[in-house]
């Protein structure tokens, strides 16, 4: 315990803490919310309505994160499969998965737009702020359960981390099969920059990877520009040729970046960039991923998608963080 730090303040909650709530109006009324912050100015803001995906996330009042203008939706979403763009919320960080990223039906089953894991709430939701050492941590613990009668079920258990004076957050996640047979599974983290750190002026930076473009659309994966009406969007497909894999998008004009980071030889093999510089969906897009985002349809007959043995369990883990500056921007980059 830093009690040096602590003369310095009447309560550690003046400085750092983290603030459960409820909304209370319009589409997200009723969800539940636990909002975190911190002494180096980073605000985000978790929801363990929604699988524990983090809404939003500013640093030093400056905004990071895209919100889609459906904002957030609360406990009435629709399955349909043509609802998924009048309601897909955005945010920080989006869930997707379990049972598939994509579209697509397989063996009479429909699979909705990536997935069903982001609308499952957390059981055992809980958030703690506690001393370890000199060091004042906050986390949020849960696990988010994916069943089907008489077929799978699959347990996601996540714990979110940072610290007093940290600029990053960071995901765990561990994923358990509790049937005895093996079960196929697509796991996406969508992961979603907006403005004002996206701007024609930004730019994104990846650690050594091979790019694959997906659409007809995709022949920048680096610069960005600004809003333009009825533009298509770009996706690519990254392969990191390195075991940590990370990607940042940073804009110079305000010396701040933001990026993703993972273990690429772990079971997160790629991830997707998604570029979307159209007008009132302006939105720069990182996805570390296990899947291709084709479907579960596709995937299945190429056989790209990933299994968990029955019984057995898998360990994931990103983090999402800040550059404040030249001088850590530079520093980063030199990876």
């Amino acid at each position: 315990m830093d009690f040096e730090l602590l003369r310095h303040v009447g309560n550690i909650s003046q400085i750092a803490g983290i603030q459960e709530s409820t909304i209370k109006t319009g589409r997200g009324k009723g969800l539940d919310i636990a909002r975190f912050y911190n002494a180096a100015g980073l605000n985000f803001t978790v929801c363990p309505d929604r699988c524990m995906d983090i809404m939003d996330m500013s640093y030093k009042g400056v905004n990071l994160s895209f919100q889609s203008k459906n904002g957030p939706l609360g406990k009435t979403a629709s399955p349909l499969p043509e609802e998924f763009q009048n309601q897909w919320p955005g945010g920080m960080l989006v869930t997707c998965g379990l049972d598939n990223v994509g579209r697509g039906y397989l063996d009479g089953e429909y699979f909705p737009t990536h997935g069903r894991i982001s609308s499952v709430p957390a059981e055992h939701f809980g958030t703690r702020a506690e001393w370890e050492d000199d060091d004042y941590v906050l986390s949020a613990k849960g696990e988010m359960h994916q069943t089907r009668l008489y077929g799978r079920h699959l347990m996601l258990s996540r714990e979110i981390r940072t610290t007093l004076n940290g600029t990053s957050v960071t995901i765990h996640d561990k994923l358990t099969n509790m049937q005895p047979k093996k079960e196929p599974f697509m796991l996406l983290y969508h992961v979603n920059f907006g403005y004002p750190l996206l701007t024609g002026k930004s730019r994104v930076y990846t650690s050594p990877t091979f790019i694959a473009p997906r659409n007809i659309m995709s022949m920048d994966h680096v610069r960005m520009t600004d809003p333009k009406d009825d533009i298509g969007e770009e996706l690519y497909i990254h392969r990191p040729e390195t075991e940590n894999a990370w990607a940042a998008l940073v804009n110079p004009e305000m010396a701040l970046g933001a990026y993703i980071a993972f273990n690429s030889y772990g079971y997160i093999h790629f991830f997707a960039e998604w570029k979307n510089m159209r007008s009132h969906d302006y939105v720069l897009a990182f996805e570390p991923c296990n899947c291709f985002g084709e479907g579960r349809n596709i995937e299945t007959k190429k056989e790209t998608i990933s299994s968990i043995e029955g019984y057995s369990t898998l360990n994931f883990e990103i983090k999402i963080g800040v550059l404040d500056g030249d001088e850590a921007i530079a520093e980063f980059l030199k990876q």
